[in-house]
């Protein structure tokens, strides 16, 4: 569980709690089925102490939004805030008095807000419309420094639409004077990477001793329509792309949250990942950061089974 401030929804789970249910409502799914997924999905914290309540005050916000609050929930909320648990919690877990007094403001205005029923059912938001790219994730893009070194960056997580679209980027140690070519990316290092303790939800997907790969990533984009076909033509012209790292690479450099820095914590990447780990533990250093040619292409190839 990573956490960066006192509010509700200042937490990794909270956040991919409200994010979840709000992204499968737009889609048009039923809120009870909604409901159900949730519980088999974050199942994982809520058999925590130290994450069960965020997930389950993220979760009674989003059915507040909804109109689908039942009183049941709201008592258990409402029970966890008064009797002092969360606060308990949040000691544990290194929270100074600063903290905790402000995380009790904060949950009294909560507890105030989703005490009172919403007046009129939160709308369902059109989910926008992909716009189709040769820029995916795990493309490989070589590139020229000004000193005319030659760089290399990988596709970390990437969407575009019509009105939007980010592209988050990692560098490589890369930095040649002839124009690298996908081998090269398969023997590169990334920069600033680094293994670190990981909790809450996220610890499922831990590849030893509850720590998982983070590296730090760069983000640009467009946020117009206009700006969309500049920043595809600038692209063009500074990138050339000269491969797409296979499943398994890219789960090592999955991302989820905000910010630059990412970790192997997203859903997307579950199914490959319990293949990916269990062959990880057996057959490799946990420490290691460079991963063999030979490697990736046996792990690609289980990946597929």
């Amino acid at each position: 569980m990573g956490t960066w401030s006192a509010e509700v929804f200042g937490n990794d789970t909270s956040c991919e709690v409200k994010e979840y249910f709000f992204e499968q409502y737009n889609l048009g799914c039923e809120v009870h089925v909604i409901a159900s997924e949730l519980q088999e999905k974050f199942s994982y914290s809520l058999n925590l102490a130290e994450d069960k309540n965020n997930v389950l005050f993220a979760f009674a916000y989003c059915l507040w939004e909804t109109k689908s609050l039942d009183d049941e929930l709201l008592k258990q909320v409402a029970q966890i805030i008064e009797s002092g648990n969360d606060l308990n919690v949040c000691e544990q877990l290194g929270a100074d008095q600063q903290f905790l007094d402000k995380r009790t403001t904060c949950l009294q205005k909560f507890l105030t807000k989703i005490s009172k029923p919403r007046s009129m059912t939160k709308k369902r938001v059109k989910p926008p419309k992909q716009v189709e790219s040769k820029y995916q994730n795990g493309s490989c893009l070589s590139f020229q420094y000004p000193n005319e070194c030659y760089g290399g960056i990988i596709i970390i997580d990437c969407a575009f639409y019509n009105n939007r679209g980010t592209m988050r980027v990692a560098f490589t140690d890369i930095e040649q004077s002839k124009e690298p070519d996908f081998n090269d990316f398969l023997n590169a290092r990334l920069s600033n990477f680094k293994w670190e303790l990981v909790g809450g939800q996220a610890a499922k997907y831990a590849a030893f001793d509850d720590q998982t790969a983070r590296i730090s990533s760069y983000p640009f984009g467009y946020e117009s329509a206009k700006e969309r076909a500049s920043f595809f033509e600038y692209n063009d012209k500074f990138f050339e792309i000269v491969g797409k790292l296979p499943t398994y690479t890219q789960c090592l450099l999955a991302t989820v949250g905000s910010g630059v820095n990412y970790n192997l914590a997203y859903d997307d990447f579950s199914k490959s990942m319990e293949k990916t780990l269990q062959y990880w533990k057996q057959n490799i250093s946990p420490h290691s950061e460079v991963v063999s040619k030979v490697t990736i292409n046996e792990l690609n190839d289980l990946l597929k089974k």
